[in-house]
């Protein structure tokens, strides 16, 4: 019943994801990332609020790209936004049996997993060494949390960014 529950979830979540990433106004697509064509924050808002309340210990890692500042600075924004692309290709690649995979923003992306377990730091460690072989020239760090009870976005964002800088420090 359990694993029937999560796949009806799993399902609604991707189905929203498809209805709304419909042209919008203006002919923009609504709940996508300009630059990477990732669902975006927004869309990660939302589907966090929906796997709240209707699941039980969903998962949530950031990752986060160690000194993308400085591919901005050195060489361009236009340059960090073909680093992005390329970046979102890979981490969604490595994520893409796992969970839903948003770009939050700036350097930093969310993945959502309905019904984690307790493999979530395997998975960020997985998803880490991904990304080093992918030979970007960098790296990228996470941090990670399952919802526990009475749980808001808010307060279960703020425990995944603690662990993320916890483990860049």
């Amino acid at each position: 019943m359990e694993l029937q529950i999560t796949l009806l979830i799993a399902s609604s979540m991707l189905l929203g994801y498809m209805v709304k990433s419909r042209w919008g106004l203006n002919n923009k697509p609504l709940w996508v990332d300009q630059i990477t064509g990732l669902p975006n924050r927004a869309d990660f808002e939302r589907s966090v609020e929906i796997g709240l309340r209707s699941s039980r210990n969903i998962g949530l890692i950031i990752i986060d790209l160690d000194d993308f500042k400085s591919v901005n600075d050195h060489q361009g924004h236009l340059a960090g936004d073909r680093l992005l692309r390329q970046a979102a290709e890979i981490l969604l690649n490595a994520t893409c049996d796992t969970g839903t995979l948003f770009r939050w923003g700036g350097d930093e992306f969310v993945l959502l997993i309905p019904a984690a377990s307790d493999t979530l730091d395997a998975t960020c460690i997985s998803i880490e060494q991904q990304f080093q072989s992918a030979n970007l020239g960098l790296s990228c760090s996470t941090g990670s949390t399952w919802q526990q009870a009475n749980d808001t976005a808010i307060t279960l964002f703020e425990r995944a960014d603690q662990n993320l800088y916890s483990n860049k420090s």
